[in-house]
């Protein structure tokens, strides 16, 4: 009997080490998933216009698709007026111009900054829609490919969901938050090949996340990447 019990008591050690593993395992998949959340959805959307990039090439209306390289500047609250902090990301929109250069525009953006202040690492992501008139500014000759590009302007509504951060709930700070989010901008789109532009942008981007003082926090977005135009 003394044998048979060292026995099972020699089986449960193996157990009880991969029951660890594992626990240990799934908290690491967790923290992972939770780190690249706010990125989850731009891949989505990035994944989903390059699937419907064929059709676009055929379509007669104009559209753009945009993809830039993207920096926010926003201020610590109740600090200095020079105490500003900056977050980077990348901003995917897709704009269809039904009516003489105006028409409705989606857009998302991921941002993130670590290491903030030593301690504070965010993750930000925003989904918005709108809409956006461009002014086409003319062809070289009278072919597609010759197009100038053109000046925009655009008024987005959307929402913003930040993680690992640490935001007022309470007495306490949660690790996350999610609010309404509002941006007014423009840019130019420059032809340099083809349906191949470059462009610039910038945006007044103002979230309603909580920060312990106005509940809405006012930043300025610029953004430079290339655009793709689509249709006549």
């Amino acid at each position: 009997m003394h044998q048979t019990a060292s026995a099972k008591q020699g089986l449960m050690l193996p157990e009880r080490e991969i029951a660890g593993y594992s626990c240990r395992a799934l908290e690491r998949l967790r923290r992972s998933l939770r780190q690249s959340a706010p990125w989850m959805p731009m891949l989505a959307v990035l994944f989903f216009l390059l699937a419907v990039a064929p059709s676009l090439l055929h379509a007669q209306t104009p559209m753009d698709l945009g993809m830039t390289y993207t920096q926010q500047r926003s201020k610590f609250v109740g600090s200095s007026p020079s105490d500003y902090f900056y977050l980077r990301g990348a901003t995917v929109d897709l704009a269809y111009y039904p009516f003489h250069g105006f028409g409705p525009v989606v857009s998302f953006n991921g941002l993130a900054v670590t290491n903030l202040r030593g301690q504070i690492d965010i993750h930000q992501a925003s989904f918005l829609g709108g809409g956006r008139y461009t002014f086409n500014l003319g062809h070289i000759s009278p072919t597609l490919w010759s197009r100038r590009g053109g000046i925009f302007a655009e008024a987005l509504v959307g929402v913003t969901d930040a993680t690992d951060g640490e935001y007022p709930s309470g007495n306490s700070l949660a690790s996350s938050a999610f609010g309404y989010t509002y941006a007014l901008g423009g840019g130019i789109n420059y032809n340099i090949y083809h349906r191949f532009e470059l462009r610039l942008m910038s945006h007044y981007f103002v979230t309603d996340l909580p920060n312990g003082g106005s509940k809405q926090q006012k930043n300025i977005q610029v953004s430079v990447g290339v655009n793709w135009h689509f249709g006549n």
